[in-house]
């Protein structure tokens, strides 16, 4: 029943700006809402007197058919009309049933309602508008509550009590009801600025052509995250690793063919290191830096080799290798440990030295900084 109505109220939000798409919910949503509004009072003119109802009955079918044609105004687009339709209609609708059956009945309760969410429905908040609106809605309030005392066609002594309560219920749930689904709305809105928000993180620190942490990642990690690992009195290691040849492959294959190399490696890559604690990022052009915390030098050391072995695995032709005949990748390893006073920039300076070695000892190997050989 609820999605029925909430598919109603709905109608000519899709694709339109979000504060459009709200201005258009909530219009429908007084829309609908006032014709049901409505129901109960013509039940009790139709089944009490309709003979002495009858001209109130009548304008009220007008009046809600009103309602029903604000749905149609948003639904083809024709915004403006429809938000002032839907404050006339409702305006005047109370102003003419209070006057055919007095205040006493309660129906002006209703301009309270009004007033709650006038200020929503505009896109653009004009405080002139605004204040000149709520004016007319106490204007509007007074008149009903001290002119329509005396009734055209007043509601009988038993049953005024009961109307009243209907208004007053009716005014108050209205009012609820609306700023129940307008903070829905908000809600909504704010969820999805959140999550854009995050999906520009992401873009932010993902590297495009890869999928994995940039440079900035491993920047904000190093920055922010590296003396909680230190102290966790573990020690922390960086293995950098770059292609060999890599220049050479390009120029051979061809840059498509250079990005789907890349791009295998760094799924190699991520099949080594699966930890959620591990950072794997690409640091820039060929080189990829991974950040192992709580990992000593023996451990890193083993997973260096399984990640040359893994993409040594891969076979990915290189004809004009200096090393072999697939790709291969150098690794220069460094660990800080517990009780080191290093900066980190230092121990990613040792890592990257230990690389530098490992190309010059004859590449597709892994160097640990310190080691002699």
């Amino acid at each position: 029943m609820y999605a029925s109505i909430e598919k109603l109220w709905l109608q000519g939000t899709a694709g339109r700006p979000p504060r459009l798409r709200r201005q258009i919910a909530l219009t429908n949503q007084i829309a609908l809402f006032g014709a049901m509004a409505t129901l109960p009072y013509q039940v009790f003119y139709l089944f009490y007197d309709i003979a002495l109802y009858w001209p109130v009955f009548s304008l009220n079918m007008l009046f809600m058919a009103g309602y029903l044609t604000v749905l149609g105004f948003n639904r083809s687009h024709r915004y403006t009309y429809s938000r002032n339709l839907v404050l006339i209609n409702a305006c005047t609708q109370i102003l003419v049933v209070t006057y055919f059956i007095g205040a006493a009945a309660g129906v002006h309760l209703f301009y309270y309602a009004i007033g709650s969410v006038q200020a929503l429905i505009f896109i653009r908040h004009r405080t002139a508008v605004l204040v000149w609106l709520l004016g007319g809605l106490v204007t509007l309030f007074l008149m009903c509550q001290f002119l329509f005392a005396e009734a055209a066609t007043p509601v009988p002594e038993a049953y005024v009590n009961w109307m009243f309560a209907v208004s007053v219920v009716g005014a108050m749930t209205l009012s609820g009801s609306f700023s129940h689904l307008f903070r829905k709305e908000i809600d909504h809105a704010e969820d999805q600025l959140i999550q854009s928000n995050r999906n520009l993180e992401k873009l932010s620190t993902t590297d495009k052509l890869t999928g994995l942490a940039n440079r900035r990642s491993l920047d904000q990690f190093l920055n922010h995250d590296w003396s909680r690992a230190h102290q966790d009195q573990m020690p922390t290691s960086i293995l950098m690793c770059d292609v060999d040849s890599f220049k050479a492959f390009n120029d051979h294959y061809g840059h498509q063919a250079g990005d789907d190399c890349l791009q295998a490696i760094a799924q190699a890559l991520r099949d080594v290191v699966r930890r959620p604690t591990d950072l794997v990022t690409r640091y820039g052009g060929e080189e990829f830096a991974l950040v192992l915390p709580m990992t000593p030098e023996a451990d890193a050391r083993a997973i260096a080799e399984r990640l040359r072995t893994r993409v040594e695995a891969l076979q990915i032709p290189h004809a004009h290798s200096e090393v072999a005949p697939v790709v291969t990748i150098s690794i220069g390893l460094s660990t800080l440990m517990p009780a080191d006073e290093q900066p980190v920039a230092e121990v990613l300076a040792q890592a990257d030295r230990a690389l530098y070695r490992a190309k010059r000892q004859g590449r597709n190997r892994a160097v640990v900084h310190g080691e002699t050989g």
